[in-house]
C-alpha cells in the first residue's frame, strides 16, 4: 500500500487461492508424470487444455493417468484409492494409503520413478494387510492412453489422430499406437491373474479428455493376517518406433532395480556438487540441495533435437532463451557445465535455424516448433550468458560457436530494432504485458552488459579492433541509461523510455489495465507523469508500473554507484517487498516469482546490503514445500509451475557469486574469492565443496568473526587463486591455501 498522496494504492486484500489441488512431478531426463499428491491425474492445462497432467514422453503424451480400485469382498466395500500422504524423494515419489480406503483393512504403499535416460516409468505397489485374519480383495488396475502431441504441434501440421489403437500382447501387456503417427506406449504389469479388459469407454475415477483408450489388469487375491502384496505397473513409449517402444519396456521391466540405484547414485551426485553447509543453517542447507535436485528434474531429453533446461513444470515443459539467460547462471554455479552447454545449443540451433539474423528465439517447444521468435532482451541476455559460460567453463570451441551469432545479436539490436539510434533496442522485454513494447529498461541494461561481453570475446578471439568497438558502444550506452532512464525526483531507474505521444496512445490500456488489478488512483499517477513533459516528441523515462525490472542496472553492474545505491535503497521497503520476496510490481503489489525476488538479491549485493539480500532470499525460501513438497513454485508462495527453473539463479547466484564470492575464470585458470557474508552468518563456518571451474574443483571454508576473515581452500588443480577481504588480497596457486586476513 503507498502511503503517499500521489500514489496509487490497491484495494482491500483478499484471501484466496491459486491452486485448487496440488500436483506433483515424477522426472527422469525423457520422461515426466505429473498428477496430484492424492495419487490422481485430473485434467488441468492451458496450452493445451486439460493435457497438461499424465505420463508425457516429451515431445508427446503418453497417458492421461493410472488408478487402482480396491474392493473388500466380504466387507462389500469398494474404493478408487486415494493417497493420505505423498513424499517427495529427490529421485522419485511415494504415495501412503490408508484412510482413503475406508474401511478395508489394509495400507498401500506406492512408489514410482521414472529411470534418469530410459523412456519409461515405474510404479511399484505395496499392499499389507493389517486385519486380525484373512482379507480377500479385488484388484483393479486401470490406465489410459492419450497419444498425442504437445503444445503448438497444430500449427506446424503435427495433429492428434482420431484414436488410440490398444491390443493385448498377453493379459498382462498392452501395447498402444496413435491411428496417424509413429507414437507408441506399453504398459503392464506383473499384478497376479489373467483377467483384462480394453475399451475406449474404460475410465478409472476421473472422465479424462483426448482420444485415449482405458484398460483394466484386475485379479482376486486373499491375504492373511500381516501378508504382503507386491506389484509393479510397467509404461515405456517412443515417438520413434515400436522397436524402440519394445525394447525400452524390457529393459525397465529387467532392470529396474538397477536403474534405481543409479539414479539414486546421480542425485547423491548432484548433491555433492557444490555442496553447502553452512553452520546453524539447516533449512538454508536444505533447500539448497533441493534446488539442485528441482534443477535436474526439469532437464528434457528429446532425441534428434538435444537436451535443455526448461522453465517449470507442469505449466512449461519446453525451453526458453529468457529463462534460461537466469538459470543457467545459477546451473553453471551448482557444476552442471554440461547442462548449461547443452541447452545453450538447443537456444543456438533453434535461432540460427529460424531467425538467422542473430535473434534469440523465445520459446521452442519439444516438438521444435518455435512461437514466438524471441523479445527483445533476451537476445541481449543471451549474449551476456555465453560469457558467463565461458568463464565458468573455459569452453573455447562453445565460445567459437557462439561469436559470430553474438555479433549478429547485436546487429539486430543496434540496427533493426533501435530505430531511432539512441542504443535502446524497442519491443517486449521479459515484461510481456500488452502495450509495453516501447525501449524498456532491461532490454537496455541487458544492451549494455552484452556489449561488455562482446568486448571480452573479442579479445578471446584475438580482435582487438572489435572489442575497442564494443567498449565505445557500451560506455556510451551506460551513460545514456544513468541520464534517461534516471527519474531523479522518485530516484529510481524507470521502466521504460518512450515519447510523451507513445505513452499517451498506451494511457487508457494501462488505465484499465491497473484499475482491473483493483489499484486505485493510477490514472491521477500517470497524468500527473505526462503533464509534466511539454514536448510530445522527445523521449523521457516513464515509471509506468514499477515492474521488478527496475532493478536489473543494478543487478547487471551498470547502475552509476551512486545512482544505484539510492534506487536499492529506495526500493527496500513494503512498496517493493511482500512477505514472499520482491513484486512483480511495486504499483500492483499483487504477485511475486522466485525471479524477481533474486535479481533484487543480486541487486542488493552488488550495491547495497548483503544483510537485504540474505532477508529476500529468506523471504522467497518462505514458499518452500509450499504447494510440492521439496520445491518453490513459480509465484511466491503458492502457484504457477510447482517447480521452476529461474530459482536456481535465485538462490545459487546471490548465494556462491556474491555472499561467498566466487569470481571464476576457467580460461585463465584463475578463481578470485571476494566474500560478503552478511551479519547473520558472521561467527558461523561457510563449507563450500567440489565448486567446479572448468574441468577442476574446489573445496572452500570460511569463517567470518570481528572483521577478520579466515578462510582454507583446497585448490589440488593449483589454480591461480585470489582471495580479496577489506580491499586487501592474497594471491596463491599452492594446493591448501589456509589463510587470516583482517
Amino acid at each position: 500500500m503507498y502511503n503517499k498522496s500521489n500514489q496509487p494504492t490497491t484495494s482491500m486484500q483478499q484471501a484466496h487461492s491459486k491452486h485448487p489441488f496440488n500436483v506433483y512431478l515424477t522426472a527422469g531426463e525423457y520422461l515426466k508424470a505429473i498428477g496430484t499428491q492424492d495419487g490422481y491425474f485430473p485434467d488441468f492445462g492451458h496450452h493445451i487444455a486439460n493435457e497438461m497432467g499424465g505420463v508425457w514422453l516429451h515431445p508427446i503424451k503418453l497417458l492421461d493417468g493410472f488408478w487402482l480400485r480396491v474392493t473388500d469382498l466380504d466387507r462389500n466395500i469398494s474404493v478408487w484409492s486415494k493417497a493420505d500422504e505423498y513424499i517427495a524423494h529427490p529421485w522419485g515419489n511415494a504415495f501412503r494409503y490408508d484412510h482413503g480406503l475406508g474401511h478395508i483393512p489394509v495400507s498401500i504403499e506406492r512408489t514410482q520413478f521414472a529411470p534418469e535416460l530410459e523412456k519409461g516409468l515405474v510404479t511399484h505397489y505395496d499392499i499389507h494387510n493389517y486385519a486380525k485374519g484373512p482379507t480377500r480383495l479385488k484388484l483393479e488396475l486401470v490406465a489410459r492412453t492419450d497419444l498425442r502431441p504437445v503444445w503448438f504441434s497444430d500449427e506446424i501440421g503435427i495433429h492428434d489422430g482420431a484414436q488410440d489403437m490398444v491390443e493385448a500382447r498377453t493379459s498382462r501387456l498392452m501395447y498402444a499406437k496413435d491411428c496417424d503417427h509413429e507414437w507408441h506406449a506399453m504398459i503392464g504389469t506383473d499384478l497376479p491373474g489373467e483377467s483384462y479388459e480394453i475399451g475406449e469407454q474404460l475410465f478409472g475415477p476421473e472422465f479424462t479428455s483426448g482420444n485415449g483408450c482405458g484398460m483394466k489388469f484386475e485379479t482376486t487375491v486373499t491375504l492373511e493376517q500381516n501378508e504382503r502384496l507386491s506389484f509393479h505397473l510397467f509404461v515405456a513409449g517412443s515417438y520413434e518406433s515400436q522397436q524402440e517402444c519394445e525394447q525400452s519396456y524390457n529393459t525397465i521391466v529387467d532392470h529396474h532395480e538397477r536403474l534405481l540405484l543409479e539414479k539414486k547414485s546421480e542425485y547423491e551426485a548432484i548433491r555433492n556438487r557444490s555442496d553447502l553447509t553452512i553452520e546453524g543453517e539447516s533449512l538454508f542447507n536444505d533447500i539448497f540441495a533441493w534446488v539442485k535436485w528441482n534443477n535436474q528434474w526439469l532437464v528434457q531429453k528429446v532425441d534428434g533435437i538435444g537436451r535443455g533446461l526448461t522453465a517449470g513444470s507442469p505449466h512449461y515443459p519446453w525451453w526458453f532463451g529468457c529463462d534460461n539467460s537466469y538459470s543457467l547462471q545459477g546451473v553453471l554455479a551448482i557444476g552442471d557445465h554440461e547442462l548449461a552447454k547443452d541447452t545453450m545449443r538447443i537456444l543456438l540451433d533453434n535461432s540460427k535455424r529460424h531467425n538467422g539474423n542473430g535473434r534469440i528465439v523465445h520459446e521452442i517447444t519439444t516438438m521444435g516448433a518455435v512461437s514466438n521468435p524471441g523479445n527483445t532482451q533476451e537476445t541481449a541476455h543471451y549474449i551476456c550468458m555465453v560469457w558467463d559460460l565461458y568463464r565458468w567453463t573455459g569452453d573455447k570451441e562453445i565460445l567459437q560457436e557462439n561469436y559470430e551469432y553474438c555479433m549478429k545479436g547485436m546487429d539486430w539490436l543496434l540496427q533493426e530494432m533501435d530505430h531511432d539510434g539512441d542504443l535502446f533496442p524497442s519491443g517486449y522485454g521479459i515484461i510481456e504485458i500488452a502495450g509495453l513494447n516501447m525501449e524498456l529498461i532491461d532490454s537496455a541494461v541487458y544492451t549494455a552488459k552484452a556489449m561488455q561481453s562482446l568486448v571480452q570475446m573479442s579479445l578471446e578471439m584475438g580482435e582487438s579492433e572489435k572489442a575497442s568497438f564494443y567498449e565505445q558502444l557500451a560506455e556510451r550506452t551506460i551513460e545514456a541509461i544513468n541520464t534517461t532512464f534516471w527519474n531523479e525526483e522518485q530516484q529510481l531507474y524507470a521502466d521504460a523510455v518512450a515519447p510523451k505521444k507513445d505513452v499517451l496512445s498506451k494511457a487508457e490500456y494501462l488505465v484499465s489495465m491497473a484499475e482491473g488489478n483493483g489499484i486505485e488512483g493510477y490514472r491521477e499517477y500517470l497524468e500527473q507523469q505526462l503533464d509534466r513533459v511539454q514536448d510530445e516528441d522527445v523521449d523521457q523515462g516513464w515509471l509506468i508500473n514499477k515492474n521488478w525490472v527496475i532493478s536489473t542496472p543494478m543487478e547487471a553492474g551498470i547502475a552509476d554507484r551512486d545512482k544505484g545505491e539510492s534506487a536499492i535503497r529506495h526500493m527496500r521497503n513494503a512498496d517493493f517487498i511482500g512477505e514472499y520476496g520482491s513484486y512483480l510490481s511495486g504499483t500492483f503489489q499483487q504477485g511475486t516469482m522466485t525471479i524477481s525476488t533474486g535479481v533484487h538479491a543480486v541487486a542488493e549485493a552488488m550495491y547495497g546490503d548483503v544483510d537485504a539480500a540474505l532477508d529476500l532470499l529468506r523471504r522467497m525460501n518462505g514458499s518452500f514445500s509450499k504447494v510440492l513438497p521439496g520445491s518453490m513454485s513459480e509465484m511466491s508462495p503458492d502457484y504457477g509451475c510447482v517447480v521452476q527453473a529461474w530459482t536456481v539463479y535465485a538462490l545459487m547466484v546471490p548465494t556462491i557469486v556474491h555472499f561467498i564470492g566466487v569470481q571464476p575464470e576457467a580460461h585463465h585458470r584463475k578463481v578470485t574469492i571476494a566474500p560478503n557474508i552478511p551479519t547473520d552468518w558472521h561467527g558461523k563456518s561457510i563449507q563450500l565443496n567440489r565448486l567446479r571451474i572448468g574441468d577442476e574443483w574446489l573445496d572452500i571454508l570460511l569463517k567470518v568473526e570481528k572483521g577478520q576473515l579466515a578462510i582454507t581452500v583446497k585448490n589440488e588443480s593449483e589454480l591461480d587463486i585470489h582471495i580479496v577481504w577489506n580491499g586487501n588480497k592474497h594471491q596463491s596457486s599452492d594446493a591448501v591455501i589456509e589463510i587470516t586476513m583482517n
